[in-house]
């Protein structure tokens, strides 16, 4: 997880396991990392609130750096179910450190594990892992699996906060390509397989140097250049959806199978309904020896009287185009049956959330303007609507402040530069060209568009480019304005 740039508000994560025992309640076992305290706390008992079992707090003062964390929660049974716990810490500056937290508690069974639960308070987690390993990792090394994969992403960080994913369709990329527009951001996949994302807070103040300089291919004997009133726009106003309001209604639509079927060692088994545009997406079914909604049932027989079977399947939610999909992997070496207590009945039941009535969020609409500009080129109006992505006024200001910085007056505009290949060349960089014999070129220019093509070993680059600054307003130096009526004439 990274704690870059998150200095105020919830800075707390909770990894939650639940253990189920049979008819009893189940016992949480947590590891609550709270960033404001610089803390871990570890708690287990039958509350869902962690701070309402007991708990022990260790102090860990390196917890103020800011960056790339790693823990884990590395919990060892004893034969009669007493666990220990410790907390493995990576911290940004490649120190380790592991804390004992306690061996009190509840006891449980290893194989009851019944759900893993993530709750994240204003922190970025980039991945949560499960693991059953024979020994705990001996060092941080080993627990990352340092050296054996390579990460292959470079991401700017985010700025721009939601409370809902809004109705989206189409492919992954398109996805994140929509979500780059509405938020003036940038996405690509750079020549070594490695994916950036760059935020759009960039474009909100000039850039005094570059990222890189690059040499024109040749001489530049001709160069078109354009500034455009079109491209000014100094009334900006930006659409935001806002759901503070929007409830959730779970007792609508109920999605239910009526199973008696059997899921071989290792082996996976699909159930799917259709689902509607205005159903929102919901989350895995919980083990539980229950019908109940949103809980699912596996035993080690097909009998009414079969014991319950808990941590050998891993279930899953996804959704496929018009499709709810329930995965179901069994990761037991025993065959396993998902079967309700009784035939006849569903063995699954979903409860698939929907706005509450029907209603939406409420459109607002956030706005930043250049007066300076409007009296120079008039009122020249730009509505960006981000298609639902941006949902705070305070992100739809932010957006609204950058189109107008951006557009209040006309930037120039250099199509078709060829370059000599540079390959260390991304999206939105700010490069300084430079033409020493065509055109005497020697200009800071963002990278809005770039075109790389081979042919016959050769490579081409050519790019298109923003100016980083315009080329002041215009004036009517030496014109006498002619008068309204010809003074010849008379009435």
């Amino acid at each position: 997880m990274d704690s870059t740039g998150v200095t105020s508000g919830d800075r707390t994560l909770d990894f939650t396991l639940s253990w189920v025992r049979g008819s009893a309640a189940p016992v949480y076992t947590t590891l609550r990392i709270d960033f404001s305290t610089a803390s871990l706390s570890y708690a287990r008992g039958t509350d869902p609130d962690p701070m309402k079992n007991n708990y022990v707090t260790e102090s860990v003062m390196d917890m103020y750096q800011s960056g790339r964390y790693y823990f884990a929660m590395w919990l060892d049974f004893s034969p009669v179910g007493v666990v220990t716990a410790q907390a493995i810490i990576g911290f940004p500056n490649g120190a380790e450190k592991v804390v004992t937290l306690t061996t009190e508690g509840t006891a449980v069974s290893p194989s009851g594990m019944g759900n893993i639960i993530l709750r994240v308070g204003g922190m970025r987690v980039e991945a949560v892992q499960v693991s059953q390993l024979p020994k705990r990792p001996a060092d941080l090394k080993e627990a990352t699996q340092s050296g054996q994969w390579k990460r292959a992403a470079s991401l700017d960080v985010p700025n721009i906060p939601m409370r809902v994913i809004p109705a989206v369709t189409g492919s992954a990329w398109e996805v994140i390509t929509s979500i780059a527009r509405a938020t003036l951001s940038t996405a690509e996949f750079d020549g070594d397989g490695i994916f950036h994302w760059r935020n759009g807070s960039r474009w909100a103040t000039a850039p005094e140097k570059p990222s890189l300089t690059v040499t024109s291919a040749r001489e530049i004997s001709s160069l078109t250049i354009t500034e455009e009133i079109d491209a000014c726009r100094n009334h900006c106003s930006v659409r935001w959806a806002n759901w503070v309001n929007v409830k959730a209604n779970k007792a609508r639509t109920k999605k239910t199978a009526i199973t008696g079927l059997s899921i071989p060692p290792g082996g996976s088994y699909e159930v799917s309904w259709i689902i509607g545009g205005d159903e929102l997406d919901t989350s895995p079914p919980f083990t539980a020896d229950e019908s109940a909604p949103d809980c699912i049932r596996f035993v080690n027989a097909d009998t009414d009287t079969a014991n319950m079977v808990y941590g050998a399947v891993e279930v899953r939610i996804t959704r496929e185009v018009d499709r709810l999909v329930l995965n179901m992997h069994n990761r037991d070496d025993a065959t396993v049956w998902l079967r309700p207590r009784n035939l006849g009945t569903p063995g699954v039941v979903l409860l698939t959330p929907s706005v509450d009535s029907g209603i939406g969020p409420s459109d607002h609409w956030a706005a930043a303007w250049n007066t300076n500009s409007q009296e120079i080129y008039g009122m020249q109006e730009y509505e960006h609507d981000p298609g639902g992505w941006v949902q705070d006024s305070k992100s739809a200001a932010a957006v609204a402040s950058t189109l107008r910085t951006a557009g209040a007056f006309p930037f120039p505009l250099l199509g078709d530069v060829e370059i000599l290949p540079d390959p260390r060349i991304q999206l939105g960089d700010v490069v300084r060209v430079v033409d020493s014999t065509g055109a005497s070129l020697d200009t800071l220019a963002w990278v809005i568009g770039i075109r790389t093509s081979g042919t016959g070993g050769s490579v081409q680059q050519t790019l298109t480019l923003r100016s980083t600054s315009y080329n002041g307003t215009p004036i009517d130096a030496g014109l006498t304005p002619d008068p309204p009526v010809d003074p010849s004439v008379s009435l």
